[in-house]
């Protein structure tokens, strides 16, 4: 009796401990751009990034993909489940090869959003 309580213990303690971390392992969908700055020599950009939906932070961000003219981004949620804000971070700089002109966030599987584009003056502006 001892054995399988224990087990079952063991059992509810594994899920929980799984919920917690793996949540921050998952791409988060609703990552928006707040903010952004650009470095005066056009190398960097740092993005403040937030979410849109009403839950979750995110904890990192990575570049995907720095190609053609792109840079994709992936953004993942904070550790701590759904609304989790364990290793939560707002900042976040990269840096910017001279043929860069789309910045894109992941939205859902292998679809990327244009945020951010870079105009023929060197500027760069937001995607409505």
């Amino acid at each position: 009796m001892k054995k399988k309580v224990f087990v079952a213990i063991a059992t509810v303690l594994a899920l929980i401990v799984m919920y917690f971390v793996g949540s921050g392992f998952m791409k988060n969908t609703s990552a928006i751009i707040n903010d952004y700055r650009v470095s005066a020599d056009g190398k960097e950009i740092t993005l403040n990034i937030g979410v849109a939906s009403s839950i979750g932070y995110i904890r990192d961000v990575k570049v995907r993909q720095q190609y053609g003219g792109k840079l994709y981004l992936d953004c993942y949620s904070a550790f701590g489940g759904l609304n989790g804000g364990i290793g939560a971070k707002e900042s976040f700089t990269f840096e910017l090869n001279d043929d860069t002109t789309i910045l894109a966030i992941y939205r859902n599987s292998n679809a990327y959003e244009e945020v951010l584009v870079k105009a023929e003056d060197g500027s760069w502006q937001c995607v409505k």
